[in-house]
This record gives structure tokens, sequence and C-alpha cells, in this order.
């Protein structure tokens, strides 16, 4: 009997991005990411609200708590308070190949066209950076570009805005096999408005459709029982793939780490 061809044998790349709010319960989150199954064998891992502590900062600590043959880039955007605001990624080494790791700054408010009243009220706001993060590598033998996004808070059309200056930039970038990208795009809604489909038309005109829709809410306000959807993996891929997306109730944050296990 001859070898199999491996050509043709299914991977799964194992996904999880995570707001982890400054990581004001950092100690929480290094014990639950050590000891919760779901964590294992991560490949890669896209942080929102990362921070920098006095032990230091939280992707390196995060990359310590999953194993050693883990890497980290956190880069620092804003301090929102006292606390250092970053996004980050980290990777297993043993399977991801991270050549490069880039920042891509959003436009401001003033920089886009946004309604007069919308634009008024973004006026009276401290204005705070937000950056995407991308990295470009290789996962297996495929090439592979994972990015760290984070919208802000207040506007409707800001945030459309904004959302399409990181497709822009995507679109701007030389073709790869496999495209994740993720992160906390601050989609409030009150009932069943605004709908933000748009968001998610723009993504798959660029190719990248959203894998996380089944899943119902991602941040809680838990002592008013209030829950919103704010966050989401989008994934576009060369080849044809299943996916499997969950969420973990757990308390290291306001937010919900989303999984997602990506099978080619």
């Amino acid at each position: 009997m001859g070898r199999p061809d491996l050509t043709f044998m299914s991977q799964t790349l194992r996904f999880c991005s995570w707001n982890i709010q400054v990581g004001m319960k950092r100690a929480h989150i290094l014990e639950l990411i050590a000891q919760h199954p779901d964590f294992r064998g991560l490949d890669l891992l896209a942080l929102q609200e990362a921070s920098v502590h006095a032990h230091g900062d939280d992707a390196s600590s995060i990359a310590h708590a999953l194993g050693i043959s883990y890497a980290s880039y956190h880069h620092v955007y804003h301090h929102l308070g006292a606390h250092p605001q970053a996004n980050a990624l980290v990777w297993n080494t043993a399977r991801v190949q991270m050549d490069s790791i880039e920042h891509h700054t959003l436009p401001q408010h003033e920089q886009v066209n946004v309604p007069r009243a919308e634009r008024a009220v973004l006026n009276r706001l401290k204005r705070q950076p937000r950056v995407n993060l991308i990295g470009d590598g290789k996962w297996n033998a495929s090439s592979l570009r994972v990015c760290a996004a984070h919208l802000d808070v207040l506007g409707y059309r800001f945030k459309q805005r904004q959302f399409r200056a990181v497709l822009d930039e995507l679109n701007a970038r030389p073709r790869v096999d496999l495209i994740l990208l993720a992160g906390d795009f601050n989609t409030f809604r009150i009932g069943s408005r605004p709908t933000w489909a748009q968001l998610k038309r723009d993504a798959a005109e660029s190719g990248l459709y959203a894998i996380s829709d089944e899943i119902r809410w991602t941040q809680a306000i838990r002592a008013l029982r209030f829950k919103q959807k704010l966050d989401e993996i989008f994934l576009a891929s060369a080849q044809p793939y299943q996916t499997r997306v969950w969420t973990l109730d757990v308390t290291g944050s306001d937010h919900l780490p989303i999984f997602a296990d990506i099978t080619l």
C-alpha cells in the first residue's frame, strides 16, 4: 500500500479573539488561559485592550501562560486613563511563522465624511486613536494574514468609515491564502437597530465572511443584564473550509473570548 497523499489531508487552525478590558482582571485571565482546555493548543490569539502592568505587558504574560512555544507582539497606541491600551498578537511558533507585524492607524472622525449631526457629537468627545494590527506569516504551507482590530466606541457612520479603511488596507496588500480579521468592532445596538449589515456586505465584497454570526452576544454589563454583540471574526480563504465557532461565558473581562476552529 502506498503512502497517503498529505497534500489532501485536512488541517485545523485554532484561533481566538478577545478584548481583555485593559487587563483589569489580569490574574484571573492568566489562570483561565493556563487551565481552561479551550485555550490549549491555540495557534493564534488576537487581543484588544491589552495593557501593561507591574510584571510586564499582557501579551507576553499570556504567551508564557500558554507554553514555551508561544511568542507575542504588543503595541500600545493609547492610554485609557492610567492604563496603556494595546492591540496584540500571540502565536504558537511550532505551527505559525510570523514574518512581519505592522500597525495600520485608523482614521479619526475629522478625516472621513460623516453626517453633520454625528460629527457635532464626535467633536465634543476626547479623540481616541485606533489601530489595526496586521501580522503576515505562514501556517503550515499556507500564507497567512491575521488582523487584530478595534473600532471606535461612538459614531455609526464613523465606524463604517473606519471599517472601510481596514478593508481598503487589506485589499491593497498582496494576496495570501488565509486572512483572519477579528476584534472588537463596537457594533452597539438598541433592540435590532442599527443592523450593521453594511459592514458585513463590505467585508463580503472583499472576500471576507463573518464566521461568527451564530454567536448571539460577546459583551455584557452584568449588573444591568445588558448584552451586546460587539465582536466578530471574518475569514477569507483560498481553499474550502469548515468552521466551529464558540464563546466562553467567563468573567475575566466585560467581553467574551471568541474561538474558531478552521479546518481546510
